[in-house]
């Protein structure tokens, strides 16, 4: 179907000068120890600055029949993103939407059903906040796009924009007419907020009610978004370290933004930040405990082959 076409109407705070290094693509290395655990379609590259100091690693997948997206949840409870890509098969994780310890408190499409529905509203200073959360969804042939979503009887609904939530001022809540069935979506991870927009930074952490995530505050992030030329970008940076400070929502932007990406958002961070490719972990999750359990997964598995 064809894309969405997407709100350009806030104005936003551009990349500080001089520019930082990790927007440049040139000081992000290929991982070649990785080349051939994965397939061609997939890199894995790597940027490290030890005077900021930050750690970063971007997984560029190709649209190609080696590879098909999953969104997955576990059946019960938590699950470490290891636990949970080991289980799949998978050749890459990440991290995805943001859970309590009952499971995913965003929202979910496996194999075109809806097996969870993110927040209708979350609660702000003791009054209800309607959402519209951004979401990345792929089709059966694994493309990916971005929007707000809501659901509406247990079906996904995508809109052009956010609904405009500010502080002390709580949006009208969406109505059946606002956006439309997101039809022909397979697979599909909700979190927030959005970061990425019409190939421009586009931050909607306050329309989203995502205020707690604090633009101007360093964490471990965890992002996913798509290039031009259809590309999964696939972002995680490490934080609460000596070797990793972390990064703002609009530096794990700029980053997207440094390596192509149209459209992207912003995944659960924190200590629930985890690459996991070719069977190991590569990050270092920032819980002194090691990789958190978490809800769910976006991983990249091996395309079934149609001769058997």
């Amino acid at each position: 179907g064809p894309r969405l076409v997407r709100d350009s109407t806030q104005a936003l705070t551009q990349d500080p000068s001089p520019r930082p290094t990790f927007t440049d693509p040139a000081l992000w290395v290929l991982r070649e120890d990785l080349l051939a655990k994965l397939p061609e379609a997939i890199t894995v590259r790597e940027f490290r600055d030890d005077a900021l100091p930050l750690r970063g690693w971007l997984v560029t997948a190709r649209p190609d029949e080696s590879w098909r997206p999953e969104a997955s949840l576990p059946e019960a409870g938590l699950r470490t993103t290891s636990a949970q890509a080991t289980a799949l098969g998978a050749r890459v994780a990440v991290n995805a939407g943001f859970f309590a310890p009952s499971g995913s408190v965003s929202t979910v499409v496996d194999e075109g059903e809806v097996v969870c529905c993110g927040p209708a509203a979350v609660n702000r200073g003791g009054s209800p906040y309607p959402v519209t959360r951004a979401a990345i969804g792929f089709d059966r042939e694994g493309r990916a796009d971005c929007a707000w979503t809501w659901c509406f009887d247990r079906v996904v609904h995508a809109l052009e924009a956010p609904i405009q939530n500010a502080p002390g001022k709580p949006a009208q809540a969406p109505t059946r007419d606002q956006g439309k069935a997101w039809e022909g979506v397979e697979e599909l991870l909700g979190a927030g907020p959005m970061l990425v927009a019409n190939g421009a930074l586009h931050n909607t952490e306050i329309a989203e009610c995502f205020q707690s995530l604090g633009s101007t505050s360093r964490h471990p992030r965890t992002a996913a978004g798509w290039a031009k030329d259809g590309a999964l970008l696939l972002l995680v940076l490490d934080g609460r370290s000596k070797t990793s400070r972390g990064a703002t929502l609009d530096e794990t932007a700029a980053i997207l933004l440094a390596h192509g990406a149209q459209e992207a958002l912003n995944l659960d961070g924190g200590g629930s930040t985890t690459l996991w490719v070719a069977g190991q972990v590569q990050n270092q999750p920032s819980d002194r405990s090691g990789e958190r359990p978490v809800a769910s997964i976006l991983a990249l598995v091996p395309e079934p082959d149609p001769g058997r």
